[in-house]
């Protein structure tokens, strides 16, 4: 009785070890704090004789890796926006907070979907949602990613493009 228990035991830490091993290896380049920086563009206004359309900005944020690659965690970002679509004068500060949740389909690249609200100075209110990847060197990662933006003042929306860069603590 005592030897089919030991086997019991023994073939169910083996499982386990094997496949938790798997799932936090992939999602160990994704867990804890970061901190980064990204430039975009605004693509809702055309290209004309504005110049770019866009901003800089920084994002911080946590994630959390809950298990078989699945990631959740919140983010804050702050932006300078000038020549953007959704205010008249053109030039904004933006604060945004948002939730993400994403996946890691191998152990340095994490694709994630986030939404959230936030305020832009001259817009008032603001809403967002996109979907972007992650690909991780080490501590270090790049970032890639689209937002809609929605206006609650009557402004235009728009479609921002972010590459950004990270490290993670």
């Amino acid at each position: 009785m005592g030897s089919t228990i030991k086997k019991i035991a023994a073939a169910s830490a083996v499982a386990l070890a094997s496949f938790g091993g798997t799932a936090a290896n992939a999602q160990s380049a994704f867990d804890g704090f970061y901190l980064g920086a990204f430039i975009q563009n605004d693509f809702a206004k055309t290209f004309g004789g504005a110049g770019f359309n866009g901003a800089v900005g920084a994002f911080g944020g946590y994630n959390y890796s809950v298990g078989n690659g699945l990631v959740v965690g919140a983010e804050a970002e702050v932006q300078y926006d000038w020549a953007t679509s959704a205010v008249p004068a053109g030039s904004a500060f933006t604060g945004i907070a948002n939730a993400r949740v994403g996946y890691t389909p191998m152990s340095n690249a994490l694709i994630y979907a986030k939404g959230g609200a936030g305020f832009m100075t001259g817009a008032g209110a603001i809403y967002n949602f996109g979907a972007g990847a992650e690909y991780s060197f080490g501590k270090y990662f790049v970032r890639a990613e689209g937002m809609q933006v929605i206006t609650t003042n009557g402004a235009p929306n728009r479609t921002d493009l972010k590459l950004g860069i990270g490290v993670s603590f």
